[in-house]
């Protein structure tokens, strides 16, 4: 990486324990592990991560809009982001995911990939 850009990777790159099957793809069920392709750092996330996540950035908004900019649209109805500093080299990462409510109380959450630009260091 070089000047500060914002990489893309794809989910499967990035994340272990992503189910596939008939109709989904990528989908978080129960835990996950991101490692971080900066540091190697792994972070885990249960699926409710991503539901408290949608709308709530830890990002200021000049690194959101740089995020934004770049941010695949998703054909789904309800499309989410993940925005999180890695704990290991600080790395402004952003998950984009794609959220489906089955009923009031079931969501599914499927990986799309990881935006991930410049680290700090290495943890």
């Amino acid at each position: 990486m070089r000047n500060g850009a914002i990489e893309h990777f794809e989910a499967r790159a990035v994340f272990r324990g992503l189910l596939d099957g008939e109709g989904f793809r990528d989908r978080v069920a129960g835990v996950c592990v991101y490692r971080c392709p900066r540091c190697n750092r792994g972070i885990r996330f249960r699926w409710r991560s991503f539901y408290h996540a949608h709308d709530n950035s830890a990002f200021k908004r000049r690194l959101r809009r740089a995020f934004d900019e770049l941010t695949p649209r998703l054909p789904t109805e309800e499309q989410g982001c993940f925005d999180f500093h890695c704990a290991g080299c600080a790395a402004p990462t952003r998950i984009v995911f794609s959220a489906e409510a089955r009923d009031q109380l079931t969501y599914h959450f499927e990986i799309y990939a990881a935006l991930v630009g410049a680290g700090t260091g290495t943890a």
